[in-house]
């Protein structure tokens, strides 16, 4: 009796844990099928691959422009295109990005194509975005930007710790991990008013916003860190391989931050241009959405010196 017990309960069981995992893979594979409209930074990302492809011909000469929702809301791609208008322009900006996902974005949808060719990247950042000391997010950089194969090396995409790492692999393998942040925001925005408001000091405070309080104006305290640029010279060599010219454009935000010194040294070498947007003629706090974001005034202001910018250099090193 006991036997045959024990028996019905390992059966019942093996039923449970198996319509679960069926249950998990029906979810997963129906959010992978409707991803893209769960919000419209997930259908950008979506489309970064035909993006690249289109614009990156070897034919013609080609910019792209890389960065996150700084570069999105600042930069308005027709104001470049008319300043550079010989240019194949692609505007690639998922929304919280930093240095470890352009890096793996950038090595597997550019250098590593070989039906792809920029003459030209240019990179918006802020802070310390392009620092070897930017945060990660493993679970953004297994599911949208690197690939299993980088977990050969995780310490060169910014994992440290075997947290980190079997974040990324489950981010990798299951949509619904995957994805739960974008589910959540879909849920509270149904469920609570004002839900994106509510949002927003968290998000300026991951950006690095809180840390940059008057940086600019002082010397590092001690045991503050010190920011260096070790991926991102590496990711300036392998762009440099396939003959691509990389511009970093420091952007303006309300708070005022420093150019690191490293980074200075890096454009010292030969490796890369810094422009500097921080201070813009007729751009003041009316031009803010946010903290961060330029309003639609705003951008064409930023726009328009940049375009000037780009145009100089450019014609310069041809």
């Amino acid at each position: 009796m006991t036997s045959r017990l024990g028996a019905l309960l390992r059966a019942t069981e093996t039923r449970v844990v198996f319509a679960l995992l069926v249950s998990i893979a029906l979810v997963d594979i129906s959010l992978r099928l409707v991803e893209p409209r769960l919000s419209g930074n997930l259908a950008h990302v979506a489309e970064i691959r035909e993006l690249i492809a289109a614009a990156g011909q070897p034919q013609r000469p080609s910019l792209l422009l890389l960065g996150n929702s700084l570069t999105n809301n600042g930069i308005a791609t027709p104001v470049i295109k008319r300043a550079l208008p010989d240019m194949t322009l692609a505007k690639v900006t998922p929304d919280g990005t930093g240095l470890w996902d352009w890096q793996c974005l950038l090595d597997h949808q550019v250098v590593e194509r070989r039906e792809v060719q920029f003459d030209t990247v240019v990179i918006g950042f802020a802070w310390h975005l392009l620092s070897d000391q930017t945060r990660n997010d493993p679970s953004r950089l297994g599911a949208l930007y690197c690939r299993m194969s980088d977990l050969a090396n995780p310490q060169a995409i910014g994992l440290q710790t075997s947290g980190d790492i079997g974040e990324f692999m489950a981010a990798n393998v299951l949509r619904t991990y995957a994805l739960r942040d974008t589910l959540r925001n879909r849920f509270f925005q149904l469920a609570v008013p004002n839900y994106m408001q509510f949002t927003q000091a968290s998000n300026a405070a991951r950006a690095g916003i809180a840390e940059q309080s008057d940086e600019g104006h002082r010397a590092p305290a001690a045991g503050e860190p010190q920011h260096t640029y070790r991926t991102l010279a590496g990711v300036v060599d392998r762009l440099r391989s396939k003959g691509t010219r990389v511009i970093v454009v420091a952007m303006p935000v309300q708070s005022s931050y420093k150019i690191d010194p490293q980074l200075r040294e890096l454009e010292a070498s030969g490796s890369l241009t810094v422009v500097d947007l921080r201070k813009v003629a007729g751009l003041d706090r009316s031009h803010y959405l946010d903290e961060m974001h330029l309003n639609p005034a705003g951008q064409q202001i930023l726009s328009k010196a940049l375009a000037a910018d780009l145009h100089l250099e450019l014609a310069s090193a041809t």
